[in-house]
């Protein structure tokens, strides 16, 4: 609950939007699509209502697919956007999309809590877990873009917690079985063949709803499959019996034959054992090929965007530069240490090396290893690796914000690195208790503690929240009163670009539009006459001559000031 509220006071504090914000509601909630005029006088209602759900246009559900399909993105996260606007009709509002975003923030609390106990993290050492991720300033930010990045992070663990119970579920049967774990007669029993199978059930379920949120998805699946497929069949431990064919203290070694081999009854268990495991395997890939099958079919678009869209042609393209990986992983690890771990990722590299070598080589944690979930936490980091470099390779390098494409994947960071510290911490001062407080779990808490106080507090870590938009409002607000016109001059090749300005426009009442490609004198009245003109360029060869045009013809012209710029466009005010 304190983690909500902390959420919700930032939310309070976003005073702008990125431009993808903006499309995540136009995309969700468009009426007739954008109105771009050349030299006329356009009411902000027109602008507003590409926002909002308008009366008798809510649960439209037909129309945010068949947007969702003219650009890159699968449609999940725009039908849980579109849902509550269309509760909400006539509002645009961003707490329609952080209320989205704090719902699959409160899911992955929850996932990301079974995940730990699923890897074997007591309650103790959850709480830190916890306390770390809910309170981390990329856990924030993530709540804080309406985009469907929250919403992925909620099927990422999704996945990795159906696996890791589906490791469980054969570990837990294979250990108590003889020779290769495997019941020769019945390699595996009814009860084991109805749990796999309701494993790859979920894992299908939870990849339909992976790919229809984001792309990314694939990443993670296909880095996971490939790690437990690995384990299953070569990695997982064997309980050694000895053979018919070995030697026997005090016995003379027989010759290696076929017959003996095939006489061997641990080689005959293997063989049928592994046998058996590539059918379940086989089953796996099937169940998993289903997902994807039903999605491309609900979503035909999916294809087309993957390998013929704009951004899937990018990702291949990046991907396939082999001169640029060192630069690209330098770039994602540096927002890893500074947004994640606030700096602090020497002292975790640190500890996890310590807490190595303890378990290598039982430097004061004896014990200690046969305790861990070994096979969980080695897929955990497989997976998480795997997607952080594939990633690092193909994603946008746009600074800061270039953390949603990781932000997935940093729950489970997060998991790996306070699993690692404290026994890095237990290696270093041993299992000791001071007044009932046991001395490793009290050190990793500080160390996380000391994380996120310096990544919230200091470090204003937090980000997509944008405090400079609030000054400009407020400005548009008093332009409003003051009654003065406002000129919008567009480049038609990307007017799109004007939702970088709709926080501002919107306060106004109406926008007088100017094509930049048009380079045709300026006659309007209200300009001519006008004391005062505020003027919204966006940059365009032509942008200067249509600024001479709007001084000449305005007829109580002085100066022209820069306000100030923003991204592609700069404001001028002439008097």
């Amino acid at each position: 609950m304190l983690q909500i509220v902390t959420m919700c006071l930032f939310g309070i504090q976003k005073a702008g939007y990125h431009q993808d914000e903006y499309y995540s509601y136009f995309s969700t909630n468009r009426s007739l699509g954008f109105y771009y005029p050349d030299r006329e006088w356009v009411d902000t209602d027109t602008l507003k209502n590409e926002f909002e759900v308008l009366k008798g246009e809510g649960f439209n559900y037909g129309l945010v697919h068949l947007v969702q399909s003219w650009d890159v993105h699968p449609p999940l996260f725009y039908d849980f956007l579109h849902t509550v606007c269309s509760l909400t009709p006539g509002v645009f509002s961003k707490w329609q999309g952080l209320f989205v975003n704090l719902i699959a923030f409160v899911i992955s609390y929850l996932l990301l809590n079974a995940l730990a106990k699923s890897v074997g993290m007591n309650r103790g050492l959850r709480l830190i877990l916890m306390f770390s991720y809910g309170f981390n300033p990329m856990t924030i930010s993530c709540v804080m873009f309406i985009r469907m990045y929250m919403w992925l992070t909620v099927f990422v663990l999704s996945l990795a917690l159906c696996h890791m119970r589906l490791i469980s579920l054969i570990k837990n049967y294979y250990a108590g079985s003889e020779l290769t774990g495997f019941k020769l007669a019945k390699p595996f029993d009814k009860r084991f063949k109805k749990g796999f199978a309701k494993c790859v059930i979920n894992i299908a379920a939870v990849s339909f709803l992976g790919f229809m949120t984001q792309y990314y998805f694939l990443i993670f699946m296909v880095m996971i499959g490939l790690s437990f497929v690995i384990w299953f069949l070569f990695l997982m431990p064997k309980n050694r019996k000895k053979s018919n064919a070995a030697s026997v203290e005090g016995e003379d070694q027989k010759p290696l034959t076929i017959e003996g081999i095939l006489n061997d009854e641990q080689f005959v268990a293997q063989a049928a054992s592994m046998a058996e495991r590539f059918m379940y395997i086989v089953f796996y890939g099937i169940g998993c090929a289903v997902s994807l099958g039903c999605a491309v079919l609900v979503y035909p678009a999916s294809l087309s965007h993957i390998f013929r869209g704009y951004r899937g042609q990018e990702a291949q393209a990046a991907f396939a530069d082999g001169s640029n990986i060192l630069e690209r992983l330098g770039f994602f690890y540096g927002l890893v240490r500074d947004y994640l771990f606030a700096g602090f990722d020497w002292l975790i590299i640190i500890l996890v090396v310590i807490a190595l070598i303890g378990l290598f080589f039982l430097i004061r944690i004896k014990g200690e290893k046969d305790k861990l979930h070994i096979a969980h936490i080695r897929i955990l980091v497989a997976t998480a690796a795997g997607y952080f470099i594939v990633v690092a390779k193909t994603a946008l390098l746009l600074g800061e914000t270039s953390n949603r494409y990781e932000m997935p994947i940093y729950p489970i960071m997060l998991l790996l690195a306070v699993y690692f510290v404290r026994i890095g911490m237990r290696a270093i001062v041993g299992n000791r208790k001071a007044f009932g407080i046991v001395i490793p779990y009290f050190l990793t808490f500080l160390v996380f503690a000391l994380i996120t106080a310096k990544g919230l507090l200091v470090d204003h870590n937090v980000l997509f929240l944008y405090p400079e938009d609030r000054a400009r409002i407020s400005y548009a607000k008093e332009v409003k009163e003051q009654g003065i016109p406002v000129v919008v001059m567009f480049n038609e090749k990307t007017p799109d670009n004007i939702w970088r300005l709709t926080d501002e426009l919107l306060e106004y009442d109406k926008l007088y539009y100017v094509s930049e490609d048009n380079t045709a004198d300026i006659v309007d009245a209200e300009i001519k006459n006008a004391d005062e003109i505020i003027v919204y360029a966006a940059d365009h060869e032509n942008r200067d001559e249509l600024m001479g045009k709007i001084e000449a013809l305005n007829q109580n012209y002085q100066a022209c000031d820069v306000l100030y710029t923003k991204e592609m466009w700069t404001v001028y005010k002439i008097k």
